[in-house]
């Protein structure tokens, strides 16, 4: 079982799923956690790493310690950019130097800790620590690519089957066509699936009616985005509403979103169910699920904060106080800060 791990590549959703997989190997998620470390790799120095792999794991078989993005870091310095003396002095050493450190670590890092390296983007094989760790008996190097073509059909197939549904090999492809992004093919087939109850196969017309190629449906997406504090996708999904729609209706669609995401709230925060929650605002049982799983993603004052922000927004817009596409834009930006 190898203790280091070097996990890179362009495929994210493939890779969370991995990291995912290697956290549910420490058992029940509660004592898990007391057990799993992640580091930014932004800020993060050799001292740091080598201080969380070295703990000792707590009932439990290993302790886990996540470095996401350190390697990116440390790489765009080797290819060229400058370090300042207080940033080299902060990370005990220049880039080349931590990455040959590192590599001196690894050897002897303890066999209680799986040590986990996060890349979003292609290491060169070239690249120092690629080359010091590839044939060890102790590291496992994997590459995430993003699968293109007939592998991508494959692929929603393949993901379906694992949720316990099924997609026709034409309906595959036309979401293969209309959405390329790992995660948020996820999504998309989730929603799927759900909208056809997982009793039979997704078919061309369910793709059609509802992947992110519909702007109601898009709308989720973007409100997704928005609560879970993700600005660049969120900024994305707007940019794709604003290529087919005006901003004012964009703006229109997000605001009726927000009204039923805090209405939804006040109604399971007085206990009712989803199905009253649907009835109530008049909506069909599967997009009122969706409204009720956002609800979860905001607190009551922060749902009416964001909602007179929007109307504040619309009135900007209207009154002509601000140029509509740019608005928007600076919304999101305030509201996934």
């Amino acid at each position: 079982m190898p203790r280091f791990y070097l996990l890179h590549g362009q495929d994210e959703f493939a890779l969370a799923e991995y990291v995912e997989t290697i956290k549910a190997e420490l058992g029940e998620p509660s004592m898990a956690s007391l057990n799993i470390t992640e580091l930014d790799g932004r800020t993060v120095t050799l001292p740091q790493v080598q201080a969380a792999a070295g703990a000792m794991p707590f009932l439990t078989d290993f302790r886990l310690v996540i470095v996401e993005g350190w390697l990116t870091k440390l790489l765009s310095k080797t290819e060229g950019e400058l370090e300042d003396e207080a940033e080299t002095a902060r990370s005990g050493g220049s880039a080349k130097e931590t990455l040959t450190a590192l590599a001196t670590y690894l050897e002897d890092q303890p066999d209680s800790t799986r040590l986990v390296f996060v890349e979003k983007r292609d290491l060169p094989e070239r690249h120092a620590l690629v080359k010091a760790v590839n044939g060890q008996a102790w590291a496992l190097v994997k590459k995430f690519d993003l699968p293109q073509g007939e592998a991508l059909v494959k692929w929603v197939q393949t993901r379906a089957k694992a949720e316990g549904g099924t997609f026709t090999r034409e309906a595959a492809q036309a979401l293969a066509e209309t959405e390329r992004d790992p995660r948020a093919l996820g999504h998309e087939i989730t929603k799927i699936l759900t909208h056809v109850n997982f009793a039979r196969p997704a078919e061309v017309a369910d793709v059609a009616l509802l992947t992110s190629a519909n702007s109601e449906a898009r709308i989720f997406d973007f409100v997704d985005a928005i609560g879970q504090r993700r600005g660049k996708q969120a900024l994305a999904e707007l940019h794709k509403l604003l290529e087919k729609e005006e901003p004012l209706y964009v703006l229109g669609m997000v605001v009726r979103q927000f009204r039923f995401i805090l209405l939804a709230k006040e109604l399971l925060d007085a206990r009712r169910s989803e199905a009253e929650v649907a009835s109530t605002l008049g909506l069909h049982p599967f997009p009122a699920g969706k409204v009720c799983a956002q609800s979860r993603n905001f607190t009551l004052p922060a749902l009416e904060a964001i909602y007179h922000r929007l109307l504040e927004t619309d009135a900007a817009i209207k009154t002509g106080q601000t140029e509509p596409a740019a608005a928007l834009d600076v919304l999101v930006a305030e509201l996934t800060l």
